[in-house]
């Protein structure tokens, strides 16, 4: 019965295999057919936040570019709504007189005579972006001005939705201005914020009946920035809906001028080279308004921050250059985002590799991403959304359905091995079978071999109650071994509540990458103990733990070793019994982690280690060198460390009361209660009074197994 069905399991994995190409581009179809014929795939926010990244990428890979040459903003700066800035500029200028006496909203006789200046410096066009919907002091000066250059002034007109309502309210300016200035005299202030607040289209014409929603056809409102454009180029602009606003670059990409500066004399006519010896507004379209962040008139855009009045300097800027993104049509979008599609599709059925795929799916998704951005170079806007989410889902859908099918197909050959407890061992055994099997009939190996315990288990164990105890346990080993696994190492096997794992007892990446991911996963158990630790602090049935690392590099015999019904693979010998030895003289010396000097030597590229000395331990003739790992080498060294060296090596040079000075200033500096600084602080006085033999080596004997 069993054979019958793993016979059916296997017929059908095959079968899929086979309909792989018809499974992958039918998906990709699909996925084609959902964002072209729907509205689906828009109506999420995660969706529509990623088409304003990819909108603004475009943006900054082009860069910044210059300011239109016939383009100039005149800003309300924070200093010229500074008393203290003005004071000094007030004998110079009636107008500045009138900004120094008068605190904002100025009066409009201030308004009346920026725009008389620029006009009398030569401007051709004056936009001003402030909004004069009501009466105020100085409107029959701003009144004359406006007569004087009628049908050369563009005002603003804005827009505000009423709050817990959706109506909009319009303001335009005040009629007798408008009066004044001609029929062609108002711009409404309006671009269109996405969910995010950045500002990356508007309308060139619209009406105050379309943006209540209840569209007439008579779009009788120009936009700000593109009338400015029309009135100074004497050319109309096409009309357009949801057009892309054409950013020039980076705020201040245009020069603010604060509007005190125009009316001084000795700067407007001087030798600063952004006046122009007074020429700077010259044949120019100029737009007046605020700057200053006080004045609250600042939005997000593709560059960041930008005053309004600068948004409405580059579009006109790039308006008058003739300069303006298109969308691509729905036919030339949809066939490119076909061709990702069938592009990743392929990535899938013609790699092998899982990663490789993976890889190759991302350079392809990357370079449709250039390519569309040639495209946005020439004045063409993709959207990136729909081919992105189609040709990723593909691929990576494809790269799913075909690493289930290879897991089915792996599952059904590891049932062989079921016998063996490690996943990992199942793995090399169906990447190298034949390498595995001269480990598994019995092999001499040179392996890193790691060794944990956990301190006052037996303590623990007699006064915990048993649920606690084993429940504590497996929430310790979920956390550690898959720290191990993640490295490359084999956990071989649980012992109460020690583990014993190794690197390159099935499959070596060479003898210093082995040590090194060894060391590597003892680092991450420090860290994952403390989480384990903040996370039961407060539980009564929890308790803290801490735990002891002993970890050597060294021969070891691997083999398959059990009763003919249950057989592990697994390590044995002298390098994993040292192993157990260095993870119990922990407790000695007070650290949580010992390695051999072999570790240390192989992997000191990476680490920073802690010379913990010469040990003579039972079973070896000669005394063994062990360390502390402290950190990885991308974080500095302490400060106190070349000088404990140096203690440590007047100390073997029987130099102790040398050795004695420098370990007390270390201790100091470690806090007063460095446990290694007092042992060999100890040992000096010791051997002060009664001197070691003569052929000592500078080795001590470890007191315990």
């Amino acid at each position: 019965m069993a054979a019958a069905v793993q016979r059916n399991v296997g017929s059908l994995l095959r079968r899929l295999r086979r309909l792989r190409f018809a499974v992958i581009i039918g998906l990709g179809v699909l996925l084609f057919a959902i964002t072209n014929w729907t509205s689906l795939l828009y109506k999420t926010r995660f969706v529509r936040d990623l088409a304003g990244i990819a909108h603004d990428t475009h943006f900054r890979l082009k860069g910044s570019g210059s300011a239109h040459r016939q383009v100039a903003i005149v800003g309300i700066t924070s200093s010229c709504l500074d008393q203290q800035d003005l004071a000094p500029l007030v004998a110079q200028s009636e107008a500045v007189k009138l900004m120094h006496d008068n605190v904002w909203p100025w009066p409009r006789s201030v308004h009346a005579r920026v725009i008389e200046r620029l006009f009398e410096q030569g401007a051709k066009i004056v936009a001003v972006d402030i909004a004069m919907p009501s009466e105020r002091p100085g409107d029959d000066e701003l009144i004359a001005v406006l007569k004087k250059y009628a049908g050369r002034v563009v005002l603003a007109s804005i827009s505000q939705q009423q709050a817990g309502t959706a109506s909009i309210k319009f303001f335009h300016p005040n009629s007798r201005f408008e009066e004044a200035a001609g029929n062609t005299s108002r711009g409404l202030v309006l671009y269109k914020s996405d969910e995010d607040a950045v500002i990356r289209r508007y309308d060139s014409r619209t009406s105050e009946l379309r943006e209540a929603g209840l569209d007439d056809g008579n779009h009788d409102l120009f936009h700000f920035a593109a009338r400015s454009a029309e009135l100074f180029t004497g050319r109309e602009i096409a009309p357009r809906y949801s057009d892309v606003l054409s950013y020039t670059g980076k705020p201040a990409t245009y020069d603010y001028i604060s509007v005190e500066q125009i009316f001084v004399e000795s700067l407007f006519r001087g030798t600063n080279p952004r006046f122009q010896g007074g020429s700077v507004f010259r044949d120019k379209l100029v737009f007046y308004g605020p700057i200053a962040e006080i004045l609250h008139d600042v939005h997000a855009t593709p560059f960041g921050m930008m005053p309004g009045v600068e948004i409405h300097a580059q579009l006109a800027g790039a308006l008058i250059a003739g300069q303006r993104i298109m969308d691509a049509s729905p036919f030339a979008a949809s066939l490119f985002e076909l061709f990702v599609v069938v592009a990743c599709a392929l990535v899938v059925l013609w790699i092998k590799n899982p990663t490789l795929q993976v890889v190759t799916l991302a350079a392809t998704l990357i370079a449709a991403f250039f390519i569309s951005h040639l495209a946005f170079l020439n004045d063409v806007l993709f959207p990136t959304v729909p081919w992105l989410l189609t040709g990723a889902f593909t691929g990576f859908a494809g790269v799913v359905y075909l690493f289930a099918i290879e897991r089915m197909e792996r599952a059904q050959v590891r049932k062989v091995f079921g016998r063996f407890v490690s996943k990992r061992i199942a793995e090399v055994v169906l990447r190298n079978a034949e390498e595995f099997e001269h480990a598994r009939a019995g092999e001499r190996r040179e392996v890193a071999v790691l060794f944990s315990d956990i301190r006052s288990f037996t303590t623990w164990s007699e006064n915990a109650a048993p649920e606690n105890l084993v429940g504590q346990l497996n929430e310790y080993f979920e956390s550690m071994v898959p720290l191990i696994e993640d490295t490359e190492g084999n956990a071989q096997k649980f012992i109460g509540d020690a583990i014993l794992a190794a690197w390159g007892d099935t499959h070596s990446s060479g003898h210093e990458e082995d040590c090194r991911r060894a060391v590597s996963a003892a680092m991450k158990m420090r860290v994952a103990l403390q989480e384990l630790n903040a996370r039961w602090q407060g539980r009564d049935d929890r308790i803290s733990i801490s735990i002891g690392i002993g970890i050597n590099h060294g021969s070891v015999v691997t083999g398959e070793v059990g009763h003919s019904e249950r057989r592990e693979f697994t390590v044995l010998g002298d390098g994993v019994n040292f192993a157990a030895r260095m993870e119990s003289a922990t407790k000695q010396f007070h650290t949580d982690c010992l390695v051999g000097e072999s570790v240390e030597q192989l992997t000191r590229a990476h680490f920073i280690f802690r010379d913990v000395g010469f040990l003579r331990v039972k079973g070896k003739t000669k005394p063994v060198h062990i360390f502390s790992p402290l950190s990885e080498k991308t974080t500095p060294a302490p400060e106190w460390l070349a000088d404990y060296n140096q203690a440590l090596a007047l100390h073997r040079a029987r130099n102790f009361s040398g050795a004695a000075a420098l370990f007390a200033d270390v201790n100091v500096r470690c806090g007063g209660d460095d446990f290694l600084c007092g042992w060999y602080l100890a040992l000096g006085r010791k051997y002060l009074i009664e001197p070691p033999r003569e052929d000592w080596d500078g080795s001590e004997t470890l007191t315990e197994k």
